[in-house]
């Protein structure tokens, strides 16, 4: 039986190997085109094609007329932090010392009027101590060797700045009054929030994965299954292209020579890297499946996320605030399928929040314009397998939706052919019929 762990040593791309043959090297060695050439045996080309593409992740540095070099990966911040030198630009100040702490990351911010309050908080050097004119606060601080901040122009006594030189403490000292500078600190940390990353499919996904062929049969699923630990499958062809997917539902009470070919299912939902994770966690309870295999643009697998890594890495998120949300997902977040059996039809049900709404304390058109369209690309992925975008929309409102009321939605597809579908979406409350829309979608893949 052909069956391989796809994403090892034995499935990498040169490229892949280069990347991680540099990763392994000790910071400070060269980097030598010829030498990575002459290691891994690959052209030149090659070679320098990964170099390039290692020095834009981070991991080497190019010196001019000398050498390329490894260097230590640059950690990401996290979105809210911010260096002791980009505060003392965002409030116009200056180091009185510590020039050599300037990238020193504060974690705790305090106000500081009083000794006994201070003697309350756990002051380390990675706080931040903000205060004014009150030079017993001043010795105090710099005593506990946390950093310091001075406001409103006034200056640090010359015994304390050689205490602070001494001992090597960042001092910055402010024109601006204690509450502007931290009005200025908190909206610049704020804006930094609002603009977010989105996570997405590929920062999760597993590389190393246990597929299936077409020519395996159903005793090679059960021997794969119990060697691997898992029951659900890609399956690829000889170029790693992906195929289908198989499960226990597709071999339960089948022969056990049957080939995979004859009980894979074909129309499977898939990811690209680039896919949001929010986004597929979401297909991913709709479409009822385990796993969702993540293919590149030439529908080649490249890896593999479930439900578990879907739902750590959510829980992962709302940890941290510099990941973000798109419109739709949050828009859509909160809404279900609800099952009615008929095969041109489907029904979401979901409740308005208040984030919908608008000005008037009524649910948002666009908000509105939003949970239809993705109803019906929704309708077309369930019922016809396609991936459609919409193309028209055309809205008739009969009555307002006002806060938590329930709104169903009842999307029916009227037409489809290769290239186009046509579908109706009713937008209702218990109050009655709230909306109407007819809808042409665009076919983008079947």
């Amino acid at each position: 039986m052909a069956r391989k762990l796809w994403g090892g040593q034995m499935s990498e791309t040169k490229h892949e190997l280069i990347l991680k043959y540099i990763e392994k090297l000790d910071i400070g060695d060269k980097v030598s085109v010829r030498q990575v050439a002459k290691d891994l045996q690959v052209s030149e080309g090659t070679a320098y094609r990964a170099i390039k593409e290692a020095e834009n992740l981070g991991l080497v540095s190019s010196i001019p007329k000398v050498a390329t070099v490894r260097i230590e990966t640059p950690k990401k911040k996290e979105m809210e932090d911010m260096t002791l030198s980009e505060i003392s630009l965002i409030v116009e100040g200056y180091f009185v010392s510590g020039l050599t702490q300037v990238n020193r990351i504060p974690k705790q911010f305090i106000v500081g009027y009083q000794i006994n309050e201070l003697a309350e908080k756990n002051l380390t050097e990675n706080t931040l101590v903000i205060t004014g004119n009150l030079p017993e606060i001043h010795e105090y601080v710099l005593k506990k060797g946390s950093a310091l901040l001075i406001t409103g122009g006034n200056r640090l006594q010359e015994h304390l700045v050689k205490l602070a030189v001494d001992m090597g403490i960042p001092v910055l000292q402010s024109p601006y009054e204690t509450f502007v500078a931290i009005s200025m600190i908190n909206k610049a940390i704020y804006e930094r929030l609002i603009q977010q990353d989105l996570a997405r499919v590929g920062d999760i996904m597993k590389r190393q994965i246990d597929c299936m062929y077409p020519h395996d049969t159903v005793a090679d699923w059960h021997e794969l299954a119990l060697k691997s630990g898992h029951s659900n499958f890609p399956v690829i062809n000889g170029e790693n292209v992906l195929l289908g997917v198989v499960s226990p539902l597709n071999v339960t009470g089948m022969s056990s020579n049957m080939p995979i070919s004859e009980v894979m299912r074909t129309e499977v939902l898939y990811a690209h890297p680039e896919t949001l994770i929010s986004h597929i966690s979401r297909l991913l309870v709709w479409e009822s499946c385990d796993i969702v295999p993540v293919i590149d643009e030439n529908e080649v697998l490249v890896g593999i996320v479930n439900r578990q890594d879907i739902i750590q890495a959510l829980q992962q998120m709302q940890k941290q605030p510099q990941f973000g949300e798109t419109v739709d997902n949050l828009t859509m977040s909160g809404f279900k399928l609800i099952e009615t059996g008929n095969d041109t039809q489907i029904v979401i049900k979901g409740n308005v929040t208040q984030f919908m709404l608008n000005e008037a304390g009524l649910a948002s058109t666009g908000v509105l314009t939003t949970i239809i369209s993705n109803a019906a690309t929704i309708a077309t992925r369930k019922l016809l397998k396609m991936q459609t975008a919409v193309d028209d929309i055309y809205l008739f409102g009969i009555d307002q939706i006002i806060m938590d009321e329930e709104i169903t939605a009842t999307v029916t597809l009227l037409y489809h052919d290769k290239k186009y579908c046509k579908a109706e979406v009713l937008l209702s409350t218990e109050a009655g019929q709230k909306y109407k829309a007819n809808l042409t979608l665009r076919v983008i893949k079947k």
